[in-house]
Formats: C-alpha cells, structure tokens, sequence
C-alpha cells in the first residue's frame, strides 16, 4: 500500500455512513441528509465488493466539491455535499461498509491531491484523457458530452461552427478546456480569428461571466449546462447540442488498492437498480452507463 495510505481506523459500524445519504428531487438541491436513515444503511452492504478491500480499511477520504450543479452541488442545508455524484459515493460507501469522508478540493488542485496522498479518490465529473491516465487510474460511473450556454435565445446565433472570434469562458483544468477547445479553435486559429478563451477557478465563476457578460458562451458539460438553464428563468440557454460523449469516471493515485472495491462496489449499484435511481433523483439518467470500467492506460482513452 502507498505512503499516506487509505485512513485507518477503529471498525466502526458501517452504519454510521447512512446518516449522510440522499435526498433530492429532479434537478434541484438534494435536501439535507436524515440521521433516521442511518439503522438502513446495512442494506446495500455486498460481502464479495467490501473483500476486495485493503486489509484494515474502514475510511475513504475522497476529493469533491459543489460548484457544478446538478452534479456536484450542496444540500439544502447550504453546508452538506450533494450532487449525484457525491451521493452516488455514499451509496458506494454502504456497499463496502466503510465511512465516505469528502475534502473540498479545488478543481486544479484534484490531482496533486491524488498524486500526494492527501486523498484516496476524488469525485469531480472527471473525464477520462489520455493525459489524466498518465498520473491516475480511473473507474468510470457515467457518459457525459459537452454542449455551449449562452444567452437565453442565443441573440448571436452562435454554434459549434460560429465560436471564431467569440469569447468563451471554460472551467480550468476541465477537458473542454484542455481537450474540446482546442479541437474547436483549430479552424479558427488557422483563418487568423481564434476563439478568445477565459479560464475560470470553478464552474459557477463562468456562468457569472456569461450572465454579467464579459463572455458570450461557456463550454460546459450537457448535464451542469441544462440545470444552469433551468434555474435562470430564461437568461440562459443551454443549446441542443451533445458533442462526442465519453467516458466519466472516479479517479485514484495510480495502482491503489482501492480501484477493485470500487469497480465491484459500482458494479453491485447497478445491478440492484439504485446506481439509476440516484441518477434519476437528480435529473440526469441520461448519461447513465451499462457497466463500470476501470482505466490505467493512456491507449484505453476514448478522447
């Protein structure tokens, strides 16, 4: 096992992971967790997944953060991490009995934190690339493709093919920045009139940049694009776009021994039916996948 390993501590009961499960309705915030839930969280528990454990483990710090909604996003409360996928780790901790502990991570910072040991996951609607395989090992949970937001009735009439010239805000460190971009800004640098890209810390900053227009449209995600839609009463739209859907995934330091006891523990979800259901609490059953995969080599990336 790694330096800074998985945390360990006293066998607590599992139980104790339910008194953070879910509840949210469509596209909205989850409501805050209920500590009545906690005597049913032995429901899911699946003997084969929690084996697969390193020896010893009964915690899992995982990397995350609110800020790309309805994804990743707080609780009523204002306080708890909710989101799908955040939920869909809890449910993951009760299959394997073991406590889900989140730390905010910014996106940036994600994988330093993974590469350092600070964290054993992280769970941030991360795509899988080529790139990321080089420093992390990836076990997917979803299929998620890219779409533009722009003003609500796109009064520049702008798509895929018109972004030349235009001013576009994108998550740092975030695929559609790395990866979607530049393929988009091909043409465009080649004609002399390249996409004029801004870089933001989190989500939520480019989609302010977009309503206070100092950007015109924000690459994003289609899930995170159409709840931002949702919620704006019209001053923003998400356009009907889905641009080459690929793999999302929970990523890992490279090797650890946690990938197996994910990869079976998601496996179980599916199979039992609640890994759709959280989907479908939150909207997004959309980019629902038939099976996990796990991802250590950069040949396996489909990007």
């Amino acid at each position: 096992m790694r330096k800074s390993p998985i945390r360990l501590r006293r066998l607590a009961a599992f139980v104790s992971v339910a008194a953070i499960g879910f509840a949210a309705v469509g596209c909205s915030a989850a409501a805050a967790p209920d500590d009545s839930e906690t005597a049913a969280a032995s429901a899911l528990f699946d003997e084969d997944a929690a084996a697969l454990l390193p020896e010893g483990v009964t915690e899992i710090v995982v990397a995350s953060g609110p800020g790309y909604p309805p994804i990743l996003d707080l609780a009523e409360d204002g306080v708890t991490l909710s989101g799908s996928q955040p939920e869909e780790v809890r449910l993951i901790g009760e299959v394997l009995g073991v406590d889900i502990v989140f730390e905010d991570v910014k996106f940036d910072a994600l994988f330093p934190a993974l590469e350092s040991g600070r964290v054993d996951m992280a769970a941030a609607a991360l795509g899988v690339t080529a790139e990321r395989l080089e420093t992390v090992d990836f076990v997917s949970d979803f299929q998620g493709g890219t779409t533009l937001l722009v003003e609500g009735g796109n009064p520049l009439g702008l798509s895929l093919d018109t972004l030349c010239g235009h001013v576009v805000g994108v998550l740092k460190g975030s695929t559609e920045e790395t990866v979607t971009l530049p393929i988009w800004n091909e043409e465009c640098t080649a004609a002399g009139d390249p996409i004029e890209i801004s870089t933001f810390p989190a989500a939520a900053d480019a989609v302010l940049a977009l309503s206070s227009h100092r950007v015109e449209a924000t690459v994003s995600a289609l899930p995170p694009a159409v709840y931002q839609a949702q919620q704006s009463d019209g001053a923003l739209e998400a356009l009907d776009i889905n641009f080459e859907p690929s793999p999302w995934a929970l990523a890992f330091p490279k090797g650890s021994e946690l990938t197996p006891a994910i990869h079976a523990a998601l496996l179980h979800l599916m199979e039992t039916g609640d890994y759709l259901a959280n989907l479908e609490r939150f909207g997004v059953e959309a980019g629902a996948i038939d099976e996990p995969v796990i991802y250590t080599e950069p040949s396996q990336s489909e990007l």
